[in-house]
């Protein structure tokens, strides 16, 4: 048997090890949603937690961006984005509504994703380096490094939330 075919293998027997040993259920959304993994851990490794970049150390950030979230579903960006390749931004998201948002960066497709699982558990609450549940008053700071496709998409994946516009898509410079 060559390397290649030990891998498969070694991966199965690895992930069915995991599941048998009931450490599945304590996964969280991150690691439900991109092939069981954690995205906290995927920055320690260097792979990207989003097609679109992976979280970062807020501290180290060349930018910050205040983000304010409300019950009429906008989300306000001060400054305005102004974001390219590389840049390490801090957020700083305040819930300024009565009600539960969240913050959440990613791809179009990995928001479609993420819109589809909270339909399917609306009261899920995220903090996993993607994704931020703040409840109303609630403030907190998601650093993140941009890198990987150049089209972001900022959404509210609450149920109906970003249907009703809560969402802001933009293109990195």
């Amino acid at each position: 048997m060559n390397k290649y075919q030990l891998l498969p293998i070694g991966l199965l027997f690895a992930a069915s090890t995991v599941f048998a040993s009931g450490q599945h259920e304590g996964m969280s959304h991150s690691q439900m949603e991109h092939g069981d993994m954690d995205h906290n851990n995927m920055q320690h490794h260097g792979k990207m937690a989003s097609a679109v970049g992976m979280p970062a150390p807020a501290e180290q950030a060349t930018q910050t961006v205040n983000v304010s979230l409300t019950d009429d579903m906008k989300m306000v960006f001060s400054p305005a984005l102004n974001i390219k390749q590389g840049d390490l931004v801090r957020f700083v998201v305040t819930n300024n509504g009565k009600m539960p948002h969240e913050f959440s960066i990613g791809s179009i497709d990995e928001q479609d994703k993420h819109r589809a699982m909270m339909r399917s558990m609306p009261d899920m609450q995220h903090s996993d380096g993607t994704t931020i549940t703040l409840q109303a008053g609630e403030t907190a700071e998601l650093g993140w490094h941009f890198m990987g496709q150049n089209f972001v998409e900022f959404s509210c994946n609450i149920p109906g939330h970003a249907e009703a516009g809560m969402k802001m898509n933009t293109i990195l410079r």
